[in-house]
C-alpha cells in the first residue's frame, strides 16, 4: 500500500463529493430539514407541557341553593391546573345541541352537562353527570379522555372523603352518647369504633391511596432531551444512504469516467483504491454527523451529554466510526447489482431511508408493528445509533454500553470484509467486459 496514493484517492473523492449539489443536499440539507420540522413542528416548544382542554359546559343547576352545584363545578374546572398550566377552557352553552355540535365538528375537546339538582344528590346520594368525550386531532383523543376521566376521578376521590368526615361527625355523636367509651375493635388492633368506622369509610370510597412519582427518562419528557434522540436518528438516517452510496459507487463510479483501466494500470493499486474511499467515506460521514450535531444543538436546542474525561462517550464515538465502516461495506455489497452510478446511488437512496424509518432509527421501537420491531432488534445499524443514545443522551456507562460495543464491531468487520470481497470481484467484472 502506498500511503501518497490512498491520500490521493482521499482527496479526489471528497473534492468529487462536496462540489456535488446533489451530495451536499442528501448529506447535509436532507437530514438537517428533518431535524428542523421535527424540532418545531412535530417536537414544538410546547411538547412536555401539560394540554389545555377546550371543553364546553351545559349548567341546568342553576340556582340552587346547595353548598356545592353547579355553579362550583364549573368554578372547579376554570381552577383547575396542572404544573402551573390550566387544564381547561371552559365554554358555556344554552342548550346540549349546540355543545355536541361543536364537539362532533372538533371545536371542543370534551363536554359536561350538568342535570338539575346536582349539587343535593353530590350532598345526599349520587350525582349524576354527562361526560363527552372528543378530540380536535386523532392526536389529542387519547390525552383528551385521559385528562377528563382523571378530572372526574380526582374530583370524585375529593369529594368521597369530604362526606365521610362530615359522616363521622355524626357518628361520633352518636356514639359519645349511646356507645360504651372504652369499646373497641380488636380484628384491627384494639381501634376505638369511631377509628374503626373512619377507616372502614374511607377504604370503601377509595380503597387504594396511591401515590404517583415521576421517575420517567428524562429523554422522554423533556424536550431538549426528546431532541437530543431525534438528532441521533437524522444522523442514522444520513449514515445510511449516505455510507450506501459511498460503498456502491466506489468502483462504478471510476469505471464511468473513464479512470478505472488507467487507475488500476498505475503504481496505485485496487487497496489503495478501498482505503482512501473508504476513509474520504469516513470523512464525509464525520463531517455530516458533527452539523446535524450542532444544527441539533444550537438552533434546535437538543440535549446532548459529552464529556472527554467519560469511556463511554468515546466509545459512542467509536461505534460512528464502526457503523459508517458497516455501511460502507454493504454499499460495496449493493454494487455487485448496481450497473451504473444512478442506479446504485438510487437503490442506496430508498434501502437507507427505508431501514431508518422502520428499523427504529427515526420512529422509536414502541411505535412499530411487531415485525418492525424484530427488525430493530436485529439491526446492527439500530444497535449503534441506540448505544449512541444510550451514552450521549441518556447517559449510560461504558460497562452498560460494551455489550452493544462488542457486537456491532462484529457486524462492522463481518460486513465490511464481505464488501471487500463484493468490490475485488465488481472490478474483476469491470476490467474483464
Amino acid at each position: 500500500m502506498m500511503w501518497s496514493a490512498v491520500k490521493a484517492f482521499i482527496i479526489k473523492e471528497l473534492k468529487l463529493t462536496f462540489r456535488s449539489k446533489a451530495n451536499i443536499f442528501w448529506i447535509i440539507a436532507w437530514p438537517a430539514i428533518w431535524l428542523l420540522m421535527t424540532a418545531y413542528v412535530f417536537v414544538p416548544p410546547a411538547a412536555g407541557q401539560p394540554m389545555t382542554l377546550k371543553v364546553g359546559v351545559v349548567n341546568h343547576d342553576i340556582g340552587s341553593t346547595s353548598p356545592f352545584n353547579g355553579t362550583t363545578f364549573i368554578q372547579i374546572l376554570n381552577e383547575s391546573e396542572y404544573r402551573g398550566v390550566k387544564l381547561f377552557q371552559v365554554k358555556i352553552y344554552e342548550n346540549e345541541t349546540l355543545m355536541l355540535e361543536d364537539i362532533r365538528r372538533g371545536r371542543l375537546d370534551g363536554g359536561f352537562t350538568i342535570p338539575k339538582g346536582f349539587g343535593e344528590n353530590i350532598i345526599f346520594s349520587q350525582a349524576r353527570l354527562k361526560v363527552y368525550i372528543g378530540a380536535r386531532s386523532l392526536q389529542s383523543a387519547q390525552i383528551a379522555e385521559s385528562i377528563l376521566r382523571g378530572f372526574i376521578q380526582g374530583l370524585n376521590d375529593g369529594i368521597s372523603v369530604r362526606k365521610v368526615n362530615e359522616t363521622m361527625k355524626y357518628v361520633e355523636i352518636y356514639s359519645k352518647k349511646y356507645m360504651s367509651k372504652n369499646l373497641t375493635i380488636s380484628m384491627v388492633g384494639n381501634k376505638s369504633w369511631t377509628e374503626f368506622m373512619r377507616n372502614w369509610m374511607i377504604g370503601v370510597v377509595s380503597p387504594i391511596n396511591a401515590s404517583f412519582q415521576d421517575v420517567k427518562p428524562e429523554a422522554l419528557v423533556e424536550r431538549p432531551s426528546i431532541l437530543g434522540w431525534y438528532t441521533f436518528g437524522a444522523i442514522g438516517m444520513s449514515l445510511l444512504y449516505s455510507g450506501l452510496i459511498s460503498g456502491s459507487t466506489m468502483a462504478v463510479r471510476e469505471k464511468e469516467a473513464g479512470t478505472l483501466r488507467r487507475i488500476l494500470a498505475s503504481p496505485a493499486t485496487s487497496t489503495d483504491m478501498l482505503i482512501g474511499k473508504t476513509i474520504s467515506g469516513l470523512i464525509t460521514l464525520g463531517v455530516m454527523s458533527a452539523i446535524i450535531v450542532a444544527l441539533g444543538v444550537y438552533p434546535c436546542g437538543a440535549k446532548i451529554i459529552w464529556s472527554p474525561t467519560n469511556p463511554a462517550h468515546w466509545l459512542a464515538i467509536i461505534l460512528l466510526i464502526l457503523v459508517s465502516i458497516m455501511v460502507i461495506g454493504v454499499g460495496m455489497i449493493l454494487s455487485l447489482i448496481a450497473g451504473t452510478t444512478e442506479s446504485a446511488s438510487n437503490l442506496s437512496v430508498v434501502l437507507g431511508l427505508m431501514f431508518a424509518f422502520i428499523a427504529g432509527i427515526w420512529f422509536p421501537k414502541w411505535m412499530l408493528p411487531a415485525w418492525m420491531r424484530f427488525l430493530a432488534d436485529v439491526f446492527p445499524a439500530t444497535w449503534a445509533i441506540e448505544g449512541m443514545r444510550s451514552a450521549l443522551v441518556y447517559g449510560a456507562t461504558a460497562a452498560e454500553l460494551m455489550p452493544t460495543f462488542l457486537k456491532v464491531l462484529a457486524a462492522a468487520i463481518i460486513s465490511y470484509l464481505i464488501g471487500v470481497f463484493a468490490y475485488k470481484k465488481t472490478l474483476r467484472r469491470y476490467v474483464m467486459a
